[in-house]
């Protein structure tokens, strides 16, 4: 009977821990295109905001990070990028750009959410250092992972994109379509040099010492022009099974980092 007991007792503390970790799929309308998301947990809210080609899924949930900071205490919202994963494709370059930035303060109000700590990789820390440009009252921290100084590349038609693309292994499933016109408009998401010397938001530089995606002298400029950034090297590749990503010191430097600067972007803001 007391065995009978206990593991009720025990299936009771299980059932009550999977709720408070709920997963949630939802879909909600950025000024016309539909943006997919995953949330779970409670406390301060985390955006976490996938690279070129993948998703919320791949980048976020499938590695761990998402577990990772939902368990630590945190509210993880991922979302996928327009072009990407289950949200809306459109294929005229005019959706992308600075719109890709603008869907994360959306669904920030959307989830009536006034700040939060925002986490972007590779083309995720494009959307999100524009973002924070865009919108610095709306973020308590910032992480760069896999981002190097944001360099204006070639301005591209959407025909010259598509030739890059065709020449590029993109991960299957993706709408080439759609990531083509996402390449014509990606000069869009590039904060002004006097923009990133002029920061007040605490932010988190991490770059594999391996990755051979970004240039380590790009990495170094960033560092070295962006006011308020806090260094990180670690082991590990861009992308992969390799890739930092999928290390749990990954999530385990951004919880550090949000942790050490509690309470710093309020005290800003307020001054």
């Amino acid at each position: 009977m007391k065995a009978q007991r206990f593991s009720c007792l025990l299936l009771g503390c299980t059932m009550l821990a999977a709720s408070l970790h709920a997963r949630e799929s939802a879909h909600f309308d950025s000024a016309g295109v539909d943006i997919h998301y995953v949330t779970e947990g409670q406390g301060e809210a985390i955006v976490l905001i996938h690279g070129f080609g993948g998703s919320g899924g791949t980048a976020w949930i499938g590695p761990g990070n998402f577990d990772a900071l939902a368990d630590a205490g945190f509210r993880v919202i991922a979302l996928d990028n327009r072009g990407h994963g289950e949200s809306g494709k459109p294929h005229d370059p005019a959706d992308y750009g600075v719109n890709m930035a603008e869907d994360v303060r959306r669904l920030l109000d959307h989830l009536g959410i006034e700040r939060a700590h925002v986490v972007g990789y590779s083309m995720g820390g494009k959307i999100a250092n524009t973002f924070r440009a865009r919108h610095p009252g709306r973020l308590l921290t910032l992480t760069l992972g896999g981002y190097g100084w944001p360099w204006r590349g070639p301005d591209l038609t959407l025909q010259e994109s598509r030739d890059r693309l065709s020449r590029r292994e993109v991960m299957p499933g993706n709408d080439l379509d759609a990531l083509a016109a996402y390449g014509a408009r990606s000069n869009d998401l590039v904060p002004a040099e006097a923009d990133l010397r002029a920061n007040r938001v605490p932010t988190l530089s991490i770059v594999g010492t391996e990755d051979a995606t970004v240039a380590r002298d790009d990495v170094r400029t960033l560092r070295e022009t962006m006011a308020n950034v806090t260094a990180v090297d670690m082991p590990g590749t861009h992308a992969g099974s390799d890739g930092v990503l999928y290390k749990p010191a990954f999530a385990a430097a951004v919880i550090a980092f949000i942790r050490q600067n509690a309470g710093t972007a309020a005290s800003a803001e307020a001054r």
